[in-house]
């Protein structure tokens, strides 16, 4: 179902209409109005960082669980990039607490302030649930890139969500606190997980090809031993984040060394993913 937009930045689901029609019509409408205005702040959080960077991004979107910004630059811009987008998020509720403890000293308490303070409280919380593809998610997502090569970051972070997902679906099966909207939110957060599973190669393609217009030399370099029939495609699968690696070969005449940047444009440029490392020019001579 295609999003209706509602400027050229934020676009919102026709289902999201559907609820705030029942809002209505239950006498919810201005606690729907608070929840709502505080998931398009966290997502304005979120949307104006990434600009800052240079991010490419399409619109933020508004539907029935909440917002995303829609970027396909997630995963394969620089490890400080990705963190500060994903943190700014979850910070613009920091000053959402301030000015609403603000508005309780100044007018004292009101319903509606403390149903903003609550709400503002478990959006918070939520997001930074560490499951995919939640902000809680994508920072464990970053903490492994740390010490795993992308490909294995990929597995270990949605292992962990998975394993996250399902005791926190124990935990609220075991005091019975499952409702008919926390059913469809865990849902939703299976399917995303499923369908980052599903697409977790074209990710890894998205962020070679990244890297490969994109390797900085100030990076630090990780010599790394290999067979010299070892092929493209099998280095290529274990690059590793925020360092640039050199291929140390095994070769009976001395030292012979390939630079990533080598096996990238090998797969890009040339095509060639089967090509072996001992048939790429050698850079130490």
């Amino acid at each position: 179902m295609k999003a209706l937009r509602f400027t050229n930045t934020i676009h919102i689901h026709p289902l999201f209409f559907l609820l705030a029609i029942s809002a209505l019509l239950t006498g919810q409408i201005y606690p729907f109005i608070v929840l709502f205005s505080i998931v398009v702040i966290h997502e304005c959080g979120h949307f104006y960082m990434a600009k800052y960077y240079g991010w490419r991004v399409s619109k933020i979107e508004i539907w029935l669980f909440g917002g995303a910004v829609v970027s396909d630059e997630h995963q394969s811009r620089p490890i400080k990039e990705q963190v500060q987008v994903t943190l700014a998020g979850p910070l613009q509720h920091v000053w959402i607490f301030g000015l609403l403890f603000f508005l309780e000293w100044a007018v004292g308490p009101h319903p509606l302030l403390s149903t903003a303070v609550y709400y503002n409280g478990v959006i918070l919380l939520f997001n930074l649930l560490p499951i995919w593809p939640l902000d809680g998610g994508k920072l464990v997502f970053y903490f492994f890139s740390q010490v795993a090569t992308f490909r294995n970051t990929q597995l270990f972070t949605l292992a962990f969500s998975l394993c996250a997902f399902l005791s926190l679906s124990g935990w609220m099966t075991l005091y019975h606190h499952w409702t008919l909207a926390s059913i469809w939110l865990a849902a939703f957060l299976l399917i995303e997980q499923f369908l980052e599973w599903r697409r977790r190669s074209y990710v890894l393609m998205r962020y070679l090809l990244y890297r490969s217009s994109n390797i900085k030399d100030n990076l630090p370099s990780k010599f790394i031993k290999v067979r010299d029939d070892l092929l493209v495609r099998d280095v290529l699968k274990n690059l590793r984040a925020n360092c640039r690696h050199v291929y140390v070969l095994k070769r009976p005449e001395g030292s012979y060394i390939v630079d990533e940047r080598e096996c990238l444009d090998a797969f890009f440029t040339r095509g060639d993913a089967n090509l072996r490392l001992r048939d790429i020019p050698n850079i130490s001579q």
